[in-house]
């Protein structure tokens, strides 16, 4: 989930912070990290049939931890399959399925501790697990928004309207949507997290990292992030995030990147490999997502004036 290596990348501006550093604050929660570390702990029993709430449980726990440190939780849950992301998905699927499989072979073997560790990887959270959370969120009055598509431009849309001080996640692709503030790593028995702040990355140096973010925009950051491989866009393959970071420095820009490597012809890059790049590119720009304010679906960013195509619209969230 997320950009492989990023997080390691940014270790030296990670700060851990005491959450009541936050009171006051509103924070926009990725509702399915939650659902997806709960469900740990009733793996067996959801892909078995049997009826359990303990993923809402772990949910409200958190919700309940935040408040007591006067933070307002503003919890975002994914909606509806976006184009971009339909190969992965299928993958992931695919893995699901190969693993509920295998589970149910390990529990015929009366082999339950390896059972549930097939289990584990083969649960998914469901819109009817998200409904008994967003029902049990109604009760409390916590603000919560069901995101047309995923709840990352979501997320990071809430930041940008201001309705939200900071993003709570586990995945670094919000980084990448340009999300000033983002929190990892909840620990609800220290009460911290790990917040990585947008205003820092001219600190990653290459004495402190794989990379360095000195003097780069954020053109330059998003297209280091998709050319070493995103949810949106699969690496050419042997092309990481410090290798990305490289061949961007060398050479400026993603065309030229794509052209040298062509020519060298060491890597194989796939064909319509720079298409595919800009419309992965568009999905970290224009997503579309829902604005509680005007009550309709927006674009993360505005397309007025931009060379716009029915192609990109299907591709971002029609």
């Amino acid at each position: 989930m997320g950009v492989a290596g990023l997080l390691p990348a940014l270790k030296s501006i990670q700060v851990t912070k005491h959450l009541s550093e936050f009171a006051g604050q509103t924070v926009a929660v990725d509702a399915y990290v939650w659902l997806h570390k709960g469900v740990y702990s009733c793996a067996t029993e959801l892909a078995t049939g049997k009826s359990t709430h303990k993923y809402v449980d772990y949910a409200m726990h958190r919700v309940r931890l935040l408040r007591h440190y006067k933070i307002e939780p503003y919890i975002v849950f994914d909606g509806g399959p976006l184009p971009a992301k339909q190969s992965t998905e299928q993958e992931r699927k695919q893995r699901r399925d190969e693993y509920l499989a295998r589970g149910n072979i390990l529990a015929s073997q009366g082999k339950h501790a390896q059972a549930r560790e097939c289990y584990v990887k083969c649960v998914d959270v469901t819109p009817q697990m998200a409904y008994q959370l967003i029902k049990a969120l109604r009760v409390e009055n916590v603000f919560y928004v069901v995101a047309p598509y995923e709840a990352d431009a979501q997320l990071a849309y809430l930041e940008r309207a201001g309705l939200a001080h900071a993003i709570l996640t586990e995945d670094s692709d919000l980084l990448v949507y340009g999300c000033k503030t983002v929190l990892f790593k909840l620990d609800p028995v220290a009460a911290t997290v790990v917040s990585v702040s947008r205003k820092d990355f001219a600190s990653v140096t290459h004495s402190s990292s794989d990379i360095s973010l000195v003097g780069w925009t954020d053109v330059q950051f998003r297209a280091m992030a998709i050319l070493s491989g995103c949810d949106y866009l699969a690496n050419i393959p042997g092309i990481g995030l410090k290798t990305a970071c490289s061949l961007l420095r060398k050479w400026k820009t993603v065309e030229q990147v794509v052209r040298s490597l062509i020519l060298e012809g060491k890597k194989a890059v796939p064909q319509n490999y720079l298409q595919e790049f800009r419309r992965a590119e568009k999905c970290f720009l224009h997503q579309r997502v829902y604005c509680p304010l005007s009550k309709q679906l927006v674009h993360l960013t505005d397309v007025d004036g931009l060379d716009w195509n029915d192609d990109y619209d299907t591709f971002v969230g029609q």
